[in-house]
């Protein structure tokens, strides 16, 4: 998942600690990097251009260039990406990752310059997902591949924030990131665009030492929760949310050890970028005149 201040992404990600939370469903990102990556496993095609939106702590960066990709990854939030340089330099792969501080909304790449633009868990949380799902597509080449992996708003990943907002009294916002995590409103904002989609929903498990703590690094986990739990503590009522977080995690739990095993449903986007149709030729360009 991705950070981010003002303007490209959701509120609530600078400071924290997104590894403590982050790091448990991370292996995510080496299903969905490996799957966009395999076309491009023959042997001696040139090592794919990618481009990681939303890198956070770098797991799906740092997956492509050990496939061998040449990477970049993208975020708005300076600590999250000096984490990924940090893991980067310490895979031994800083040299195939460049990492770079900048808005979803406004990519800074000319068009059609990677073969797989992806993004997993991040570009859920960019405001705007329509303008979003373009840029991913205008840097992506024809017959290349756009990967979104985002939460669904059924799952228990998804349900954390209408499960501790309520206690606002206010009503949830009009686009949740969870949108990301419905097929209708994906083929919605790919619609318009020069791609072919297809929509599968996959899971990943996701563990924690007890329910004590994972409630404890998603209550200091950069990202929405954190805005949320300012507010809630302003008006008095984070107590009641966190217990009400607490009987979430625990109602998916399935582990009976006294840790927390969540399997969390996840949509996974592939959007295959149409090569541009070449440029029609009429029957008589080619024809050749003949005199009287």
């Amino acid at each position: 998942m991705t950070g981010g201040r003002s303007g490209g992404w959701s509120g609530g990600w600078a400071g924290g600690d997104y590894a403590a939370a982050g790091d448990a469903w991370a292996h995510a990102a080496d299903d969905v990097v490996h799957g966009a990556l395999a076309r491009y496993g023959r042997p001696g095609s040139p090592a794919p251009r990618v481009l990681d939106v939303g890198t956070g702590s770098g797991p799906a960066a740092l997956a492509a260039a050990g496939a061998g990709a040449r990477v970049v990854g993208l975020d708005r939030e300076e600590g999250l990406l000096r984490v990924a340089a940090d893991r980067a330099d310490g895979a031994g792969a800083g040299g195939a990752v460049r990492l770079v501080a900048a808005d979803a909304l406004a990519l800074p790449f000319a068009a059609g310059v990677f073969d797989v633009v992806l993004s997993t868990f991040g570009v859920m949380f960019v405001p705007g997902p329509a303008r979003a799902a373009a840029e991913l597509v205008r840097v992506c080449r024809p017959g290349g591949l756009v990967v979104v992996a985002s939460w669904t708003p059924d799952g228990v990943l998804g349900r954390i924030a209408p499960t501790v907002t309520r206690h606002l009294g206010s009503p949830p916002p009009a686009s949740p990131p969870t949108r990301w995590g419905e097929t209708t409103h994906v083929r919605d904002w790919f619609g318009p665009l020069p791609v072919t989609v297809a929509t599968r929903r996959e899971r990943v498990e996701v563990r924690y030492p007890s329910l004590a703590h994972a409630v404890e690094v998603f209550e200091n986990k950069p990202g929405p929760l954190r805005a949320h739990r300012s507010a809630l503590e302003a008006a008095g009522r984070w107590s009641r949310a966190r217990a009400s977080l607490a009987a979430l995690f625990e109602e998916h739990n399935r582990a009976t050890d006294g840790s927390v095993r969540l399997d969390v449903p996840y949509l996974l986007v592939h959007a295959e970028v149409r090569a541009e149709p070449e440029p029609h030729r009429s029957s008589g360009t080619n024809k050749v005149r003949r005199g009287n």
